[in-house]
């Protein structure tokens, strides 16, 4: 289990400090969605609703449905709360 960022000298994470969880956790909650072996390229979080801890990542993500080979954007919303132990998968667009 990996610590939440904080601010230097603080306890607490800091609403910034949590955006490479957030991506951490949108990159892997993308593969279980797809049920498939996923390879994310290009990933980045931002934060979307401070107020909310809300965040919001964009990235790229190959995998391979019955189709076959498939290489699409998607956009991930997730939030957590200001402790960052426990976070809500909120929205996935795939395009």
């Amino acid at each position: 289990m990996t610590a939440a960022p904080t601010a230097c000298g603080s306890s607490e994470p800091t609403l910034d400090g949590m955006v490479t969880n957030a991506e951490v956790m949108c990159e892997e909650s993308v593969g279980r969605e797809l049920d498939a072996a996923v390879e994310i390229s290009d990933s980045q979080a931002t934060v979307a609703a401070p107020d909310a801890w809300t965040y919001e990542a964009t990235g790229t993500v190959d995998y391979e449905d019955e189709a076959g080979p498939v290489r699409a954007s998607y956009t991930r919303t997730i939030a957590t709360d200001e402790s960052g132990e426990e976070w809500t998968l909120q929205d996935l667009t795939i395009e």
